[in-house]
């Protein structure tokens, strides 16, 4: 987990392993939302092929349980780096 004033390039280079997700909260300021979403095609391109690296952005009211599903995902698609999965709050059942 990202968190606030956290820098994700330091998150990333200090990461241990063949596949690193990040999870970005919703509640980051405009300019921290930025720059995490941004760096994380560079820091895959960086970290390859030793370490795949992806993020899930939280949004608020997210699923923890979908926002799970979403890391764990990217955790086992082994040919997959570089991407950003966006988790929203779900629509009220009719």
């Amino acid at each position: 987990m990202l968190e606030p004033g956290a820098d994700i390039a330091a998150l990333v280079r200090g990461a241990v392993g063949d596949s690193l997700v990040a999870v970005i909260p919703a509640m980051l300021d405009g300019l921290a939302m930025a720059q995490a979403r941004a760096a994380i095609g560079p820091l895959a391109v960086e970290s390859a092929p030793a370490t795949r690296v992806n993020a899930v952005v939280s949004a608020d009211g997210a699923d923890p349980v979908d926002v799970d599903a979403a890391v764990a995902f990217l955790e086992s698609a082994r040919s997959t780096t570089g991407q950003l999965i966006e988790i929203h709050q779900r629509a009220p059942s009719p």
